[in-house]
């Protein structure tokens, strides 16, 4: 018996990675002017960003379908392994409430282990790549547990966004607080907090201003950074991305640094030129 580390597809883990680390992700709908799709099987960040200003409406993202979750918990339970689920935060998403329904639905509830990552995006990612590292480690579920609830607790989920109307639309801030900031051109700096929600971090005047700030939270935050993996989301900003990934380089050695994409469940709440650091404190 071991451990699999599942994941939805709001983790933003690159599909490469998760096959080579033997990650499950589970796709999550996102429906578009009235026609739904799964992230990762019908729908791509290239096309999704691409027509991202031709939509009708916002896209409307939802939780895992509960019949699909089952699935794939089922298929481990039936190979003898237990499950590990790292979801998207309770704090933006119901998945984790519907996470803990399909266990007490399953053959096996007792080896289905749920985790709220009080997360998103490629965050979320991280947390359970450093879940799958540490498998070996332990033989136990209390002690696993105990290991990823205290690596939940350093990760910092920190972002910047091209503009605030999308999460006002999706009610994920304030409207005052898009209003103020759209209004006099500021961009905000979002963050993640202990409860899992979206809070306001700071603001500053300029683009390259925002990714600088990101990189001095970092060098002010960051513990062990030789031995830490630093991860990068942008939506459709590659370079932004990558100037962030240089910005941190000349301050800070780290072990590595991987620059991914904001996927299309985060995306239809951010929008197009999302920039969003992770890293553990």
């Amino acid at each position: 018996m071991s451990f699999v580390v599942v994941v939805d597809s709001s983790s933003d883990i690159p599909k490469s990675m998760a096959q080579e680390r033997g990650i499950v992700v589970v796709p999550m709908p996102v429906t578009i002017d009235g026609q739904t799709y799964l992230e990762g099987v019908d729908i791509f960040t290239d096309e999704f960003y691409e027509k991202f200003g031709t939509f009708a409406e916002l896209p409307k993202t939802s939780q895992p379908n509960l019949q699909t979750l089952l699935e794939h918990y089922e298929e481990i339970l039936q190979r003898g392994d237990e499950v590990v689920a790292i979801h998207l935060s309770s704090g933006l998403s119901s998945t984790y409430d519907t996470a803990r329904m399909v266990r007490d639905m399953c053959s096996a509830p007792e080896r289905v282990h749920v985790i709220d990552s009080l997360g998103a995006s490629f965050g979320v990612g991280l947390l359970a790549l450093l879940t799958r590292d540490k498998l070996d480690s332990f033989s136990a579920w209390t002690e696993l547990e105990t290991f990823i609830l205290g690596e939940r607790q350093k990760m910092r989920y920190i972002f910047t966004l091209d503009t605030l109307e999308y999460l006002v639309k999706g009610g994920r801030v304030s409207k005052t607080s898009g209003f103020v900031g759209n209004l006099l051109d500021v961009k905000a700096i979002l963050h993640f907090s202990s409860e899992g929600k979206i809070e306001q971090f700071g603001k500053v005047r300029s683009r390259r201003a925002a990714l600088r700030k990101l990189a001095d939270t970092l060098a002010e935050e960051i513990v062990d950074p030789e031995q830490q993996v630093v991860g990068i989301s942008h939506a459709k900003c590659l370079a932004d991305a990558q100037i962030l990934a240089e910005d941190i380089r000349q301050r800070v050695k780290v072990k590595d640094i991987i620059i991914g994409e904001v996927g299309c469940i985060i995306g239809s709440h951010t929008g197009p030129g999302t920039v969003a650091l992770f890293y553990q404190r």
